[in-house]
């Protein structure tokens, strides 16, 4: 009588048991490659998006001649609100004039609408969009800041750039204490404080200077959370400083 050759029940447990820690590692590897290139495809996604928004700005900073306000810092914020950030001026001097006679001078508008979902540090958000207007006429110029209205639902207003994170000044002084962001000052003066070139009669009582810092984080609320920051100081070469 021949044996029959086969595997015992121990063998076969043994081999589905492998089989199995095999197939949990090769999921467990599959889901930290799918995870990561989500997240390299997410940071792609945020930096081009930046690049092309400061590419933008870069350009309307170049073909303007003054800086008529500079927000700094945004202390606070609530979701829905419009908060402007910058102001510039094409073809106007100091006087209020225009520089060429065949041209009508212009204002860009950056408006800041933060976002409602809850982000970290405490009082943070992400969401929000900064909006761009250009046009003949600056929005509401006679209030302390000018009134964005509701960017959302103006067709004068353009997307600038999506996904923006508020995050609100942490410390009392000194930019080691807190990065605020967005955020959009003078190199010459402090974040806390937006400045306004106000004077109708006299342009030389301000000095907003022809540097602008500009800080932008970008973030979408996922698992884990994509982000991308960047930091970009610019020049304006038609920028004045009247003693």
């Amino acid at each position: 009588m021949k044996n029959k050759k086969g595997f015992t029940l121990t063998e076969i447990l043994l081999a589905v048991m492998i089989v199995g820690i095999i197939g949990v590692a090769l999921a467990a590897l599959t889901t930290a490659a799918s995870r990561e290139s989500g997240v390299g495809r997410s940071k792609i996604l945020l930096r081009n998006n930046l690049s092309i928004a400061l590419r933008q700005l870069r350009e309307d900073i170049h073909n303007s001649s003054r800086v008529m306000y500079v927000r700094g810092r945004i202390n606070s914020a609530s979701s829905g609100s419009a908060i402007p950030l910058l102001v510039l001026a094409k073809n106007l001097d100091l006087t209020g004039n225009a520089i060429s006679s065949v041209q009508t001078p212009t204002y860009i508008t950056y408006c800041f609408v933060p976002g409602s979902t809850s982000a970290t540090p405490t009082g943070s958000s992400t969401g929000g969009s900064i909006y761009r207007r250009e046009s003949a006429a600056v929005l509401d110029w006679n209030s302390s800041t000018p009134d964005c209205g509701t960017p959302a639902t103006n067709s004068d207003f353009e997307i600038f750039l999506h996904n923006v994170k508020f995050i609100p000044p942490i410390g009392s002084s000194g930019d080691a204490k807190y990065y605020p962001v967005p955020l959009f000052r003078l190199s010459s003066s402090d974040a806390a404080y937006s400045d306004k070139d106000s004077s109708t009669t006299d342009f030389r009582r301000k000095d907003l200077a022809s540097v602008l810092v500009v800080k932008l984080i970008t973030e979408l609320p996922s698992t884990p959370v994509v982000n991308d920051v960047v930091e970009e100081i610019f020049v304006l070469p038609n920028g004045f400083r009247v003693e």
